[in-house]
């Protein structure tokens, strides 16, 4: 624990010019509108149609992060599994714990990815 502590020893915090890069770079990020999701998997475990809602959400975050890029959302469900497929029950909302609107961006999702 010393050793821990000892590292904070010559604490200093961050200066303005270094609080106003990471303002700038917050605001970068924001301006992406990606979807905040940390991955948790809460809205999978009561998910009747197992969607992989995560990855589906990282890779509409690639899609936007990189829109000239690969980002495939096929690679992340299995048949019967598609953003399309959800049934809107709600289950997933009521268990994520960033308050994400999952069945309105599920449906981004299958319209983005799901194009014929």
């Amino acid at each position: 624990m010393r050793d821990n502590l000892s590292f904070m020893a010559d604490f200093r915090p961050l200066n303005d010019t270094e609080l106003a890069a990471i303002t700038r770079v917050q605001a970068i990020f924001r301006g992406k509108h990606l979807i905040p999701c940390t991955s948790c998997r809460y809205c999978t475990d009561g998910c009747p149609k197992h969607i992989a809602i995560p990855e589906l959400f990282v890779a509409m975050n690639d899609r936007q992060m990189h829109p000239d890029g690969n980002a495939d959302y096929a690679a992340h469900t299995a048949p019967g599994r598609r953003a399309s497929d959800c049934v809107k029950c709600g289950k997933c909302e009521r268990a994520c714990p960033q308050h994400l609107p999952i069945r309105q961006l599920l449906q981004r999702a299958a319209h983005e990815f799901e194009k014929a």
